[in-house]
């Protein structure tokens, strides 16, 4: 009797779902599972290449052993084999190596874990609506409210923001001027729709734009939308939010004009923020790191994606520095991110921005020590 009620409990217990959960091991799994459902023979070896995306026989000449992650992939690959014979006993057969060993999947069902994966699906979504209601504290609050309007989730996050039950905030600040215009604009790229607005550059007479919005980015808690416009400079124009001084509205009887595939990819991927300075190129920029903690931060918080460690953080030449080297285009974003460092960072190359730095700190220094 105490066996059986030991039988009814396990088989009462919930199956593991193999899809759930993050990160390598849960990569793996999906990775083993599409290629299993192909019904080809499938080995530790063909996951590996595929997922670091290795030439096919790589592994022919390398121990998939010494790869990161392999322990990971020998606890994925027989849960799923196990949950796939679970679910359609006698559905994998392997090829008889015992070195090489792969295995097939011969079930009559093409999907026969669809109903794990769809659960899994579910909960990803259920946990993402979850962040979206705790990130309103990140979130613009007109941004949000335009996207949950006349949802109980926006109830529910005005009920908890007034509670004071919010548990994720952000420095930034985002009572910007113009915010609730976010989501203006992200529909009219979503439906390329063309408006019509008054803009007021800085310091300049207030014009009327017509303006193809492309593209929205956020540079040092500044929203800008890029895209084509009906004056110089054209194409991938660059209006700050707050710069907009009426209201928008929509032009229906002008073509929309797309931004060409990976136009934007493109244009920001040499840079830092938002601006290509004219005559500016593409250069290698050396910055000597002049403490270890300074050394450590920008390994951790990059400048640039380009960034390398060019020299760790010791004794060079009876001096302590280390090196890192960004393939940047130089602009003023880079240059105000270098002198937020001050004394702790300095710019061995290009010589022309090292010349521009000098400068920006020399008209600093004469505006404290001058005695005028």
């Amino acid at each position: 009797m105490l066996y059986l009620c030991n039988v009814l409990n396990v088989m009462s217990m919930p199956t593991k779902n193999i899809f759930a959960g993050f990160g390598l091991r849960s990569e793996f799994v999906n990775l083993i599972y599409n290629e299993l459902m192909k019904r080809d023979f499938v080995s530790y070896a063909d996951v590996l290449a595929l997922y670091y995306k290795r030439p096919k026989g790589y592994y022919d000449s390398y121990a998939c052993n010494s790869e990161p992650g392999y322990g990971e992939l020998k606890k994925a690959f027989p849960e799923v084999l196990k949950a796939l014979n679970k679910a359609c006993p006698g559905c994998i057969e392997d090829n008889g190596q015992s070195k090489g060993k792969a295995y097939r999947y011969i079930g009559p069902n093409n999907d026969p874990l669809s109903e794990e994966r769809k659960a899994v699906v579910q909960k990803s979504v259920e946990d993402y609506v979850a962040f979206c209601k705790a990130s309103a504290g990140i979130m613009p609050a007109s941004w949000f409210s335009a996207f949950f309007e006349n949802t109980q989730l926006l109830l529910d996050t005005n009920r908890e923001s007034k509670d004071g039950d919010m548990h994720i905030s952000s420095s930034m600040e985002q009572n910007l001027t113009n915010i609730h215009l976010l989501p203006l604009f992200y529909k009219a790229i979503s439906d390329k729709q063309v408006l019509r607005f008054a803009y007021q550059p800085f310091g300049q007479e207030t014009f009327t734009l017509i303006f193809h919005p492309q593209f929205l980015k956020e540079y040092n808690g500044r929203w800008f939308v890029f895209g084509e416009a009906d004056r110089e400079p054209y194409h991938a124009y660059n209006i700050p939010l707050d710069r907009i001084v009426s209201e928008v509205s929509e032009l229906n009887d002008v073509e929309y004009i797309s931004a060409p595939k990976g136009f934007y990819q493109d244009f920001f991927n040499n840079i830092i923020g938002v601006t290509h300075e004219k005559g500016a190129k593409v250069e290698e920029v050396i910055i000597r790191t002049k403490t270890e903690y300074q050394h450590g931060l920008l390994q951790t918080k990059p400048l640039h994606h380009s960034q390398i460690e060019t020299l760790s953080f010791g004794e060079h030449n009876g001096q302590w520095y280390g090196e890192v080297r960004l393939t940047i285009e130089p602009n003023r974003e880079l240059r105000g991110r270098i002198l937020l460092y001050g004394e702790n960072v300095e710019v061995i190359s290009p010589h022309s921005l090292r010349e521009q730095i000098k400068e920006i700190i020399k008209q600093q220094m004469l505006q404290y020590f001058d005695n005028k």
